[in-house]
């Protein structure tokens, strides 16, 4: 009974590649059934859900203490595995460019996020992150090939500086373990040869992390790629990137004095640039993208103050940033030749237009939504230590985001279906019954991601003392 807890992890991966050869060996006579693959697919992710919240209070150690299960691994699988059902879900598989494959990587970058999450040492977390952001990769490829070269070519890049950061802590410390680096710096103070590294490293993750202005190669992906390629890149890709984050700034949490000030800059510019970017685009893709960029600033507000109650907002955040920014690009659908597009979805597609509306009002903070109530207390530990000017510059960027997104929403209920659909020239597309229910369940998964935000809080805040903070 010992292994049941990598049942999660076994039943993502089984599924990811059954698809595959499933959608590949299928015969002929029952091809018509494929149709019923995103629905399995969603169910799978789904179930794999429920084990984890069944089995995640086992507190145990695997293949010599390479693999934890821990609370904070508990929190991160949970909100990976929730939102890849939740994209599966939403998302119209009619305009996708690959069914079998479109549905197994969703799978993958989500049992990415699970690697990294548990990974006891910085070799895991790496191989998952890299695994995350090669799913990306291959589902922006399969669309737009450019872009998913450029995107390559920035993950190379930012795997290079990362594993060069690791490699000098390393060095500077003697253990690639979390644990064990954070040990070896208790006691040590802040040096220029443990900075270096550190900003490397930092730097690497802010790419795949797509922080401003880091963000280019993951922003152009995101708008060009497929509704689920978006949502892979925007959402599950993020998401590993930040859950790599939170463990290696609470394993280099004895010497904050190396890496706060940048953490505090990057944050500053990603909240205030993508509140403004946001605001200006013009295209509701491009929306959602900037959003996005917005929040994971607030994430990395919140790994500014460095301590064990705002890394536990910032994962809190961070739960409620995968589920919004998985199934807002995947709810949007084709919509992307500018605003007009969205207009009078309100009432041409209801389910539709309220999992979408939802999803971007989380991202940009809106209450009563998870996003709000993530944001609300990475600012409640910014003001708890001091962080007077940081808290100061996001609390503005969250007002051009609230704008950003209330323009949205105009265009989707308050626009005449009739009259403004015929000027644009488009028919919004018919929607299978699997997507108009997983829309449904994207509003019920965000508004009780909120109405429920005081014990997920408490479940993060145990996430951040798993790693060892007090």
């Amino acid at each position: 009974m010992k292994y049941v807890v990598l049942v999660p992890e076994a039943l993502v991966v089984a599924g990811a590649f059954g698809i595959l050869l499933t959608a590949r060996f299928m015969p002929r006579a029952f091809r018509a059934q494929r149709a019923q693959l995103p629905a399995f697919a969603a169910i799978l992710a789904l179930i794999a859900f429920f084990i984890e919240l069944w089995v995640g209070g086992t507190l145990a150690t695997y293949f010599a203490g390479g693999f934890l299960q821990d609370r904070f691994a508990l929190f991160a699988k949970s909100a990976a595995l929730l939102a890849a059902a939740v994209g599966i879900a939403v998302a119209d598989w009619g305009e996708e460019d690959s069914l079998s494959i479109g549905l197994a990587m969703p799978l993958l970058a989500a049992f990415g996020v699970m690697v990294a999450a548990s990974a006891a040492d910085f070799v895991g977390v790496w191989a998952g992150l890299e695994l995350a952001a090669a799913a990306g990769v291959v589902l922006v490829a399969l669309r737009r090939p450019d872009v998913g070269l450029r995107l390559l070519l920035a993950g190379a890049v930012a795997s290079a500086l990362t594993l060069i950061g690791f490699a000098y802590l390393y060095a500077a410390t003697g253990t690639a373990s979390m644990e064990g680096i954070r040990a070896a710096l208790i006691g040590a103070g802040p040096t220029l040869p443990l900075a270096i590294p550190t900003l490397l490293l930092l730097g690497g993750l802010a790419v795949r992390f797509g922080l401003a202005p880091f963000h280019l190669a993951t922003a152009d992906a995101g708008q060009a790629s497929s509704p689920v390629g978006a949502a892979v890149v925007l959402g599950l890709v993020a998401a590993a990137a930040g859950v790599a984050a939170i463990k290696v700034v609470a394993a280099l949490s004895p010497v904050p004095a190396t890496f706060s000030f940048y953490m505090e800059v990057v944050a500053a510019i990603a909240v205030v640039g993508g509140g403004i970017a946001s605001l200006a685009a013009r295209s509701p893709r491009a929306v959602i993208s900037y959003l996005a960029i917005s929040q994971l600033g607030w994430v990395a507000a919140g790994l500014a103050a460095h301590y064990r109650g705002s890394l536990g907002a910032a994962l809190f955040l961070l739960g409620s940033f995968v589920v919004a920014a998985t199934a807002a690009p995947a709810a949007l659908g084709r919509s992307n030749e500018g605003h007009s597009g969205l207009m009078g979805m309100g009432s041409l597609r209801p389910a539709r237009a309220a999992g979408l509306a939802l999803a971007i009002l989380s991202l940009a903070g809106v209450p009563p939504l998870a996003g709000f109530f993530g944001e609300f207390a990475v600012a409640a530990s910014l003001a708890r230590t001091g962080h007077t000017v940081l808290l100061v510059l996001v609390l503005f960027g969250a007002v051009l985001t609230i704008a950003a997104a209330v323009r949205v929403i105009q265009h989707m209920y308050f626009q005449s279906p009739l009259d403004e659909t015929r000027r644009a020239g488009a028919q919004p597309a018919t929607l299978s019954r699997v997507s108009a229910v997983g829309a449904l369940v994207a509003c019920f998964v965000i508004g009780a991601y909120g109405l429920f935000g005081y014990p997920i809080l408490a479940l993060a805040d145990q996430g951040a003392e798993a790693l060892g903070l007090h």
